[in-house]
């Protein structure tokens, strides 16, 4: 699929699924309750969804385009990777 048959083919779903009040976030993809997303709307059309949790995380930037809307995201604060040290093997003695 090209990436405009994707898009295409995400507002289609994305439709159907606000009709039944839920939505799949874009960031994400977890599908949760209308009214734990921040949606954006085009001509009538859905064309970005958000849920609460990667809004929370997340600076989020939309602007209009020639041919849409950019979505443009950036973590608030980095990522912590726990690590673990890894435990020694000690052979036969």
């Amino acid at each position: 699929m090209t990436p405009e048959q994707l898009q295409r083919a995400w507002v289609l779903q994305a439709q159907a699924d606000a009709e039944r009040g839920v939505l799949e976030c874009r960031m994400c993809r977890r599908r949760g309750p209308l009214e734990e997303t921040t949606t954006l709307w085009r001509n009538g059309l859905l064309v970005f969804a958000l849920c609460d949790r990667c809004a929370a995380s997340h600076d989020v930037v939309f602007s209009p385009t020639q041919a849409g809307v950019e979505v443009r995201a950036r973590r608030r604060s980095p990522v912590d990777l726990a690590t673990q040290e890894v435990p020694r093997v000690h052979g036969p003695r």
